[in-house]
């Protein structure tokens, strides 16, 4: 039976596509989101750049792929402000040994070519606009976005209420309906809730073994110059450069589970311009001094780096009581009506909306489109369920 109302806890652009996937169902949506703003934190940088990254014939390409090209076909079909989106394409760069064996490796699967190709050095600077010294894998409908108007875009729905400065404390579930506190108060009611709060998922009252971890990212912002401004594409290394908007280039980015500080540190400014000597030492020389701000946000990112979709568990009659390891996964304890939709990493903006939609199906009760493969990979439960022998449901939804 699909639910009438539903509560989205967190309003980045997980929680705003899971908002918009319940929506589009008739399904009366109430978002909280802590911050003044939607897409105030990993999912509020500059912009987000869409693009997959390939190793081969693994379940994470292809999770990696299927969900890029469901999220590029989206963000077209929700006819985007052109300042918002700019389908510009991307360029990975064979910038090392083991980087060009990896983009040869990915080639030789024979995508079509309006997905990826393989293209020479020659062929790179021809498309990027600058001269690159290297081999490159170029996907043609790669592209940025502006992650605040994306997220505003989605929660205009009119099934959608938004409510900033809203810190959700505690989730209590009374009969048939979940309960929301904020500052020791009920705020809220509904039949149905779904956390996407990111790093902040343990912090609201639930048992929960999601084996996430906080991962600090900073983007540098860029002045261009006149040949800088000649760059037509995304360019990739082991870090991005994008176009420039507004005759500002976004660089980035990097990552690190040891600096937990929200200040900008110039050491990582450095870091993200030593990405730029792998593209061009000339385009390097160009920029360096070009570095006029930058931020730093905290990605959400799982111990296997898949994404925790799903309904969740009670954790606390789980470990109390072990289902048998030839349990199905209707004998497990789940929370009626509670799910999550977290720890998309620094690829938010191409694997959430897509676990959105899952969700929703899920949700729903409707048949699942998606690849019902990669909703198993995804439990949200899975950790656990490894931790007590269960490897089998692990696998399962």
């Amino acid at each position: 039976m699909k639910p009438s109302t539903a509560i989205v806890v967190g309003g980045g652009i997980a929680g705003c596509s899971t908002a918009y996937a319940l929506a589009q169902r008739g399904i009366q949506v109430t978002l909280f989101e802590r911050n003044e703003t939607i897409a105030s934190e990993a999912s509020g940088n500059p912009q987000a750049m869409l693009y997959p990254r390939l190793s081969g014939d693994d379940d994470a390409s292809r999770f990696a792929l299927e969900s890029y090209l469901y999220s590029l076909a989206f963000f077209k079909w929700l006819n985007l402000n052109p300042d918002d989106i700019y389908i510009c394409g991307m360029l990975q760069l064979g910038f090392n040994p083991r980087e060009l064996a990896r983009i040869q490796k990915v080639a030789a699967q024979n995508h079509a070519e309006n997905i990826l190709k393989y293209v020479n050095s020659d062929e790179a600077s021809n498309l990027a606009g600058i001269d690159l010294p290297h081999d490159a894998l170029y996907f043609p409908d790669a592209a940025w976005v502006n992650p605040q108007q994306l997220c505003k875009r989605l929660t205009t729905h009119e099934n959608i209420s938004v409510n900033t400065l809203t810190n959700v404390i505690s989730i209590l579930k009374n009969k048939d309906l979940f309960e929301i506190y904020s500052d020791g108060k009920l705020i809220e009611k509904a039949d149905i809730v779904i956390i996407a709060n990111a790093n902040e998922a343990q912090n609201i009252g639930i048992n929960l073994y999601l084996k996430t971890q906080a991962v600090r990212g900073q983007v540098s912002v860029l002045d261009a110059t006149s040949e800088s401004n000649q760059i037509k594409t995304i360019i990739c290394s082991d870090g991005y450069l994008s176009p420039a908007a507004n005759n500002q280039h976004c660089l980035g980015a990097t990552f690190s589970t040891d600096n937990m500080s929200n200040e900008i540190d110039e050491e990582d400014h450095q870091a993200n311009l030593f990405k730029l000597k792998s593209f061009s030492l000339p385009l390097y020389e160009n920029l360096k001094n070009n570095i006029k701000g930058g931020r730093v946000s905290f990605r959400c990112t799982s111990f296997d780096y898949f994404p925790l979709v799903g309904k969740l568990l009670d954790n606390a009659i789980l470990k109390a009581k072990p289902p048998r390891p030839n349990a199905t996964p209707e004998n497990l304890p789940y929370v009626n009506g509670l799910y999550i939709n977290v720890a998309h990493g620094s690829r938010g903006f191409t694997s959430a909306p897509y676990c959105a939609e899952l969700l929703a199906q899920i949700i729903c009760n409707e048949p699942i489109s998606m690849n019902v493969e990669f909703a198993a990979l995804m439990n949200p439960s899975r950790f656990v369920l490894r931790k007590l022998g269960l490897k089998r449901l692990a696998k399962m939804i």
